[in-house]
């Protein structure tokens, strides 16, 4: 049986889809007979959660932590009033503890960079001679480097693009997300793979519930931005469309949560522009209320500056949810191709324009809607993804290159130097 190793700096839902991304990857995998686990932080964005540490445990067991229940290594995140030092998540008990393990399997999965967790995940694996791949989420992307451009550089100039080099391959989910590295000079091994996504069972009144649950009109339709706060996401765009469309009876729903600061800042914005009516914010969602959420709306927007899947979007689709987002999204040549939604500019107006398309032409929306569900059943179902990702772990296993040579007896903090 294949064992793979999983780390990640966060679990937690305030950090987005990745997270939630990992936990259906690792219960798909394990339904597939690979024995997938999960090393991280106890990091809940500003605070952190109490679990056991140092020990395997179930992620279900954990409250804060919503989806699959996976089998999840937990170490302490040190806390700091410093946000770049949070952000960091500095795990201390964690690097001892990969010095010891990653031996014990065949691959290290390592998801995102730029921080404690996976910088020291790629060092012991590369120290310990177990081939390792690394799942950047968009952080070679061209957005994210100029955001806090001279400390990534600092990084990349340091460990960063040493370790990454090492790696057995770069794993990403979209050819935009690997032009964009390869401009940035990340030009190693590497494939694409998409994420999946699990097509929910269709509620058929679903609709008329989430209006009687949010107190919304019977005839209004409801426009869903679901999504991590956070200014790249463009909600500041979508509510100035919104002041754009004339039509009284539609509403915007925002499901998501951010930093304190911003989330007040667009409580002034929402303010300022005369939209209290017609904006529900409703924070963040997740099971069956996420479910019934994207069911029962009519359309899906996220006029993002930069995503490099858009795992939102495709949850979207997997409703039947008819989408609307920007180029920057890296999934949008497939909305295109498929026929899935609209692809604009973060623009308002060309946001009004694409909302009021299909606000004027239900039966469109219909069929761009069953279009997209249509194409999340074939190509991005979770047992199809997990099959394709063994056997990118075969392939790379099979080609394994010999580690660096460090005495077993090495310090796990002296590895970055090796």
């Amino acid at each position: 049986m294949m064992k793979i190793l999983h780390v990640i700096p966060s679990l937690s839902p305030v950090r987005g889809g990745p997270s939630q991304a990992l936990l259906e990857m690792v219960q798909a995998q394990r339904q597939q007979g690979i024995d997938a686990v999960v090393a991280t932080t106890n990091d809940h964005g500003d605070t952190t959660f109490s679990a056991p540490f140092g020990q395997r445990i179930d992620s279900g067991s954990i409250p804060e932590l919503v989806g699959p229940s996976v089998p999840v290594w937990i170490f302490p995140r040190v806390l700091s009033q410093r946000s770049a030092l949070r952000e960091f998540a500095i795990a201390p008990a964690l690097a001892p503890w990969l010095w010891r393990h990653v031996p014990d399997f065949d691959l290290v999965h390592i998801h995102a960079i730029f921080n404690y967790p996976t910088t020291m995940a790629m060092a012991v694996a590369k120290a310990r001679g177990v081939p390792y791949v690394v799942r950047p989420i968009g952080s070679l992307c061209r957005w994210s480097l100029e955001q806090g451009r001279t400390k990534k550089q600092i990084y990349l100039n340091t460990v960063g693009r040493r370790l990454l080099a090492a790696s057995e391959a770069l794993h990403f989910t979209t050819v935009q997300e690997q032009q964009e590295a390869l401009e940035a000079g990340f030009d190693g091994a590497n494939f694409i793979l998409p994420h999946g996504v699990q097509v929910p069972a269709v509620l058929s009144h679903a609709r008329q519930q989430l209006r009687a649950e949010l107190k919304i009109p019977a005839d209004h339709q409801i426009l869903l931005f679901l999504s991590r706060l956070h200014p790249k996401k463009g909600i500041e765009h979508l509510i100035d469309a919104l002041a754009n469309v004339p039509e009284e009876n539609v509403t915007l729903v925002i499901a998501g949560r951010g930093d304190s600061s911003y989330e007040t800042a667009i409580n002034q914005r929402i303010l300022m522009a005369g939209l209290s009516e017609k904006i529900r914010q409703i924070g963040f969602v997740s099971g069956e209320w996420k479910n019934l959420l994207l069911q029962g709306s009519d359309l899906f927007v996220l006029p993002s500056y930069s995503e490099n899947l858009g795992i939102a979007v495709l949850e979207a689709m997997a409703a039947g949810l008819p989408v609307i987002t920007t180029l920057e999204v890296a999934i949008s040549p497939l909305i295109q191709t498929h026929q899935t939604g609209l692809v604009t500019t973060a623009h308002p107006p060309a946001l009004a324009m694409s909302i009021q398309h299909y606000l004027h032409h239900p039966d469109l929306a219909g069929r761009d809607g069953q279009n997209g569900r249509t194409l999340v059943e074939t190509q991005f179902s979770w047992p199809t993804q997990a099959a394709r990702l063994t056997e990118q772990y075969a392939r790379l296993t099979q080609q394994k290159t010999e580690a660096f040579p460090i005495s077993d007896g090495a310090e796990p903090s002296k590895v970055l130097l090796s």
